[in-house]
């Protein structure tokens, strides 16, 4: 039985009683609890080291006084803790380009465009020479019949040419001594009456027809317009219309040879163009 002065011997001492004890697992056990205390102490310093020096770096914040002023109350402390914060940088968003469409090519729409007929004299100046028509009409007939056939045959046309005397329902005249006028003037004035009422023909227009046809027509004793023919042909709309124009014109003021109204024969190109 143990006295009252006997040490209890510990849990290791009985383990190891019969044991070697200068070696191995023995020392180890009996540094054990030492090495616990120091471990739990050194921990504890590191801990309260990690947590006390953010805090003494930390800067207190200013105190900012709002109330009404003056010296009485109404003052309270706010903290505000003032960070410098940069910026953010700008977002930069990429925009993909996308290129444009291609432009479609103007279409071209190809325009018909009317011109009106061009009318024209088809009578060159056969006799530059002469000055008056009473020496025109002293040429020998045969000679003047010679010069025309050359003009006119040549392209193939026969204006069936005649001279004769007086009015009625003889050959027609080329030259007179008065040649007849439309509304007071010439062939000219004719020949703008007839631009401003041809029409071109839409068969024609649709058909990309043009050309010039050659007409050839009588001013009459009492000045009507008669025996409208054509001459050179392009197309029947073309035809017609022209002798349509033509034969709808007013009445002229009759040709004159030796004082008498007579018949004069004309020919007139018109140029159908688009």
């Amino acid at each position: 039985m143990l006295k009252n002065n006997d040490k209890i011997p510990s849990f290791d001492e009985i383990v190891f009683e019969s044991r070697n004890k200068e070696y191995g697992a023995y020392i180890l056990r009996k540094k054990y609890v030492r090495t616990v205390a120091v471990a739990f102490v050194v921990a504890m310093i590191i801990g309260f080291l990690a947590v006390f020096i953010p805090y003494l770096s930390y800067k207190k914040p200013r105190d900012i006084l709002l109330g009404g002023g003056g010296s009485g109350g109404g003052y309270r402390s706010v903290s505000l803790d003032m960070e410098e914060l940069l910026p953010p940088p700008p977002e930069q968003i990429y925009v993909r380009e996308i290129a444009p469409p291609p432009k479609k090519p103007a279409t071209i729409e190809k325009s018909v465009v009317y011109a009106p007929p061009e009318v024209v004299d088809s009578l060159p100046p056969v006799f530059p020479e002469l000055a008056t028509a009473d020496e025109a009409f002293t040429i020998n007939t045969d000679t003047l019949m010679e010069m025309y056939n050359d003009i006119y045959y040549s392209e193939g046309y026969d204006f069936g040419l005649g001279f004769g005397e007086g009015g009625g329902s003889g050959a027609p005249f080329m030259l007179v001594e008065t040649m007849p006028s439309f509304r007071g003037g010439d062939i000219n004035s004719f020949r703008q009456w007839v631009q401003q009422r041809t029409v071109y023909p839409q068969e024609a227009v649709d058909k990309k027809i043009q050309g010039r046809v050659l007409i050839t027509f009588i001013v009459e004793a009492n000045g009507a317009v008669s025996n409208v023919t054509v001459i050179k042909s392009v197309d029947p709309s073309i035809d017609n219309e022209a002798v349509r124009v033509i034969s709808s014109s007013p009445r002229w003021q009759p040709g004159l040879q030796g004082g008498k109204p007579v018949r004069v024969r004309y020919s007139m190109w018109l140029g159908f163009v688009l």
